[in-house]
């Protein structure tokens, strides 16, 4: 029997987490309860008053702005059962004496050797998704197909650095067949790092890009870092990885274990082939795997979403899953806010936020489904800056510029440093040239675009996390109504 988009465990409530008590937090952190009872249930892990619950653990961290001892007495006044603090604190006599006080040398290191022993003690398998774009949606994706078969927890949003992705691991239950985490990164060494903690037993590694540029030398440095994550496989273990990158390619040469490539290129294991934008919320493409070809349908526009659900049918196949009901999973993939959300407006216009973040190949593709989107009047790309590119942040913007008026974009609007680019690159095409307008800032580009829109058009809204173009879909929702069905 099929359940499409099942509800796991931790759709509901959060409080199926393993549990643990305060002894086994001073064991695993190697520290010292100062106060408190060793058997005291431990309700969650919290490093963030402003998200804390009664009964959670606070861990004061010290970061580069901030420091979580400040927020110790928040902490309490909000119900914590005790917090987590350094050597370096002095905490003075009049700390409470019903909740926990717990002394380490380091508490991020403490957190990171919890999470690490709540992995080990779980019995489930860990995939661990990384690559330069589509990570949470790649991941997504995979717990959707995969929950219709199994219990299945997906780390939440995109807690994928190495503070995240401990509070991702503490949400796991005994009851999860599988976990499913993104691994992020801007540094080389720190998805080596995360692999320690999370164990992986399958890997999937999505591509290479022009991403974080600004602090790597070049795409091979960026690969190598990504491809740590091959380095944390077990050989009996998985990995997939898209064979249309030659960078992830030659990667995954060095892993000793399972491999199943992904992609559309001749001789990949899982293929999607005559690709097929009919509208924005259907796009067809027939799927070929393990040697059957089947004709699958996504409810999103665009083959970069055809991409991201090859993983998906790849893990399905190695957990035997029929091929038909993976199909019929595949028509009830839902996206995640900001990342290709489709939102109409009864005056006519329709507008797709995909404002979470942007990079180079990623606004390449969604330049290229905007243009493939039948019976639109007219198509206006809103494009942000694109942030740590470095060197050649220049020339990466022109080039989406020169590709938006290949693709007949009817209006291209680029905000803040860089996005000039997009506009020059755009305006600088000859008969081909859209209509432009580059803004510095973001506040006067929300007041155009709000103004700029009418029936018949389709507006694509994209650009780095920092940029907030947010505010230019909050804008049009503010100044519009929106459809409800």
């Amino acid at each position: 029997m099929s359940y499409i988009n099942n509800r796991t465990l931790h759709d509901l409530q959060n409080e199926y987490m393993i549990a643990f008590t305060a002894l086994q937090v001073e064991s695993s952190a190697g520290g010292i309860l100062l106060s408190g009872s060793r058997p005291t249930a431990i309700g969650g892990i919290s490093i963030d008053t402003r998200t804390l619950q009664p009964g959670d653990l606070f861990f004061a961290i010290r970061g580069p702005r901030n420091d979580g001892h400040d927020h110790i007495a928040a902490a309490l006044a909000k119900g914590a059962c005790g917090v987590v603090v350094d050597t370096a604190y002095g905490f003075g006599s009049n700390f409470p004496q019903d909740r926990l006080l717990l002394q380490v040398e380091d508490t991020h290191r403490a957190l990171k050797d919890l999470a690490a022993d709540v992995r080990r003690l779980w019995r489930g398998t860990l995939i661990a998704v990384t690559g330069s774009m589509g990570k949470t949606t790649t991941k997504e994706f995979a717990a959707q197909v995969l929950q219709t078969e199994y219990s299945v927890y997906r780390s939440p949003g995109n807690w994928n650095n190495l503070f995240g992705l401990p509070l991702a691991i503490f949400g796991l239950s005994a009851d999860d067949h599988i976990g499913i985490f993104e691994l992020g990164m801007s540094a080389t060494g720190e998805i080596e790092a995360m692999c320690q903690i999370a164990k992986p037993d399958i890997g999937i590694l999505t591509n290479v890009t022009p991403v974080h540029l600004e602090f790597f030398a070049s795409l091979e440095e960026i690969a190598r870092a990504k491809g740590e994550l091959i380095g944390g496989l077990p050989q009996d273990g998985m990995l997939i990885y898209n064979g249309d990158d030659a960078l992830v390619a030659d990667l995954s040469t060095g892993y000793r274990g399972k491999r199943v490539s992904f992609g559309m290129s001749e001789g990949v294991s899982v293929r999607a082939h005559m690709i097929e934008v009919v509208g924005l919320h259907e796009t067809r493409f027939q799927i070929t795997c393990e040697g059957v070809t089947r004709k699958a349908v996504l409810p999103l526009a665009g083959a970069h979403y055809v991409m991201n659900a090859l993983p998906a049918i790849a893990l399905a196949a190695h957990y035997r899953i029929p091929m038909e009901q993976v199909i019929e999973s595949l028509r009830h993939l839902k996206q995640t806010q900001m990342r290709g959300q489709v939102i109409r407006f009864l005056d006519g216009f329709t507008a797709i936020d995909d404002s979470y973040n942007s990079n180079p190949r990623a606004l390449m593709g969604m330049i290229e489904m905007l243009a493939q989107v039948p019976s639109f009047a007219r198509r206006i790309l809103v494009a942000g800056e694109m942030l740590e590119l470095g060197a050649d942040a220049d020339n990466l913007h022109h080039q989406c510029g020169i590709r938006a008026a290949q693709c007949g974009i009817d209006v291209v609007v680029g905000i803040q440093g860089a996005a000039r680019e997009i506009v020059r690159g755009a305006s600088e095409s000859g008969s081909n040239a859209p209509q432009t307008q580059f803004f510095p800032q973001v506040e006067p580009a929300v007041e155009f675009v709000a103004n700029l829109v009418r029936p018949g058009d389709l507006v694509l809204v994209k650009g780095s996390r920092g940029v907030q173009l947010e505010r230019v879909v909050q804008a049009l929702r503010a100044r519009h109504e929106e459809q409800t069905s």
